[in-house]
């Protein structure tokens, strides 16, 4: 049984859950001005690709020594709080368990990317010159009916003994355009 309107035609409730669509100027507008202000008042930071051999993944740890690593970086920008490094001394030796909030752009990662960062992937932070492992990623801030945020948690990256020498070199990155070279002033004591 349809319920109908006085003019003849089937009742329909006006408008719909979905009120604010991707292709709304003022959500692309508002998404953009995000973007502007990472951009701004972040920093730029590197993202290596992890590639993993699904042949060789142990059935135990569900896990693969071989990892891969991308050679060529992808430029990302985001907000971050350097941590103090914290060394705790343990029964096993010297514990670094320094856990730091990257926050992106969500559009503008799925742009850059083509996709969401993969969890073990690694970020290069060209002013601290450190290494950081993803182990958890989720979306940060709703607006509109759309995230606005991307936040990856990572770990300080620990090197091993498989990790070879696509962690450490990369071949023809160039960090110069992000780093500005410090002029330091000459003093002269009279």
């Amino acid at each position: 049984m349809t319920i109908y309107n006085c003019n003849g035609r089937p009742y329909r409730p006006t408008g719909s859950l979905q009120q604010f669509g991707d292709e709304l100027p003022e959500h692309a507008l508002f998404n953009q001005w995000d973007e502007e202000s990472i951009r701004q008042g972040g920093s730029p930071i590197f993202y290596y690709e992890l590639f993993v051999n699904m042949n060789n993944i142990d059935p135990i740890y569900l896990e693969t020594r071989t990892k891969i690593y991308s050679p060529q970086p992808v430029q990302l920008w985001c907000y971050y709080e350097p941590v103090p490094s914290q060394n705790y001394q343990t029964p096993f030796g010297i514990d670094s368990p320094d856990d730091m909030l990257f926050e992106f752009n969500y559009q503008t990662v799925l742009k850059t990317l083509g996709h969401v960062p993969k969890i073990g992937s690694r970020f290069f932070t060209p002013f601290l010159k450190e290494n950081w492992v993803i182990i958890e990623r989720k979306t940060g801030e709703m607006k509109m009916y759309g995230v606005v945020r991307l936040q990856c948690l990572c770990q300080r990256f620990q090197e091993d003994s498989v990790s070879g020498t696509s962690v450490n070199e990369s071949q023809g990155v160039n960090y110069s355009s992000v780093l500005q070279p410090v002029t330091q002033p000459t003093y002269k004591i009279i």
